[in-house]
């Protein structure tokens, strides 16, 4: 399959989802590892479980530089070093608009794009925003849910969301996990996450749950520094004409 096609159903719909020098350091504030991994089901979803003595995460904690690490689009899986900066659109309002930010490579080309949209809160769910894409990709729209949110075994963070399907493109509804580190969580904390997934109480959940495949992180945006300002020419996303056809 050509990189063009890869990315047709994708890029359009990066709605979903600084360089560290240094692993961040590991947290330490509440439990971390497979038996603190509290999820729920989307409660966009008919039937959907809120979760067992889940909680959204605290307000501004989403603020942090992650990696994209474990994906239920084997299309999107092709994007190589995926990485997500959002930030607040304003910067004294950690509780509204939020610029969502993507970068990541395509296979064969050292080149970074970005993709961004706008992500809001919800009025009726917690913890579920309403994306938009700007520009070319304004026409994108999806709804994400955070799912769960905590630290792995080996005490860093990570998220796990759920996106909706994606008219626009055709892209699928799927899950993500995402991390601090772009090596991944803990092979323990991973696989619970994905029990607990197939165990859902919602049948789209349970089969999502059965394709996930690992992100390409291999290294090749070290050194180069995160991306985490989109000015006005980057918000026209034109960069990705090439890529989505």
């Amino acid at each position: 399959m050509g990189v063009s096609r890869i990315l047709e159903g994708i890029v359009a719909a990066v709605v979903l989802v600084s360089f560290v020098a240094a692993r961040p350091a590991p947290v330490q504030v509440y439990g971390c590892g497979p038996s603190a991994v509290k999820l729920r089901d989307p409660p966009t979803l008919s039937g959907a479980s809120p979760g067992l003595y889940w909680t959204p995460p605290p307000i501004g904690w989403i603020f942090k530089p992650w990696n994209q690490v474990l994906t239920s689009n084997s299309q999107a899986a092709q994007l190589r070093n995926f990485q997500w900066d959002p930030t607040p659109v304003t910067h004294s309002d950690p509780t509204g608009p939020m610029n969502d930010l993507s970068s990541f490579q395509i296979p064969h080309n050292d080149t970074i794009f970005t993709s961004y949209g706008v992500a809001i809160p919800n009025d009726t769910y917690v913890a579920v925003l309403d994306y938009r894409g700007t520009g070319i990709l304004e026409n994108a729209t999806s709804q994400y849910s955070w799912l769960g949110w905590g630290c792995d075994g080996n005490g860093f963070e990570y998220y796990v969301s759920y996106s909706t399907a994606a008219a626009a493109s055709g892209t699928p509804a799927g899950i993500d996990v995402m991390s601090l580190v772009d090596t991944g969580l803990d092979q323990a904390t991973t696989d619970r996450i994905v029990a607990i997934l197939k165990q859902s109480e919602n049948e789209e959940i349970r089969n999502i749950a059965k394709t996930f495949v690992p992100n390409i992180q291999d290294g090749g945006r070290q050194g180069l520094g995160r991306i985490t300002d989109c000015d006005d020419e980057c918000k026209t996303n034109k960069d990705l004409i090439g890529i989505i056809g």
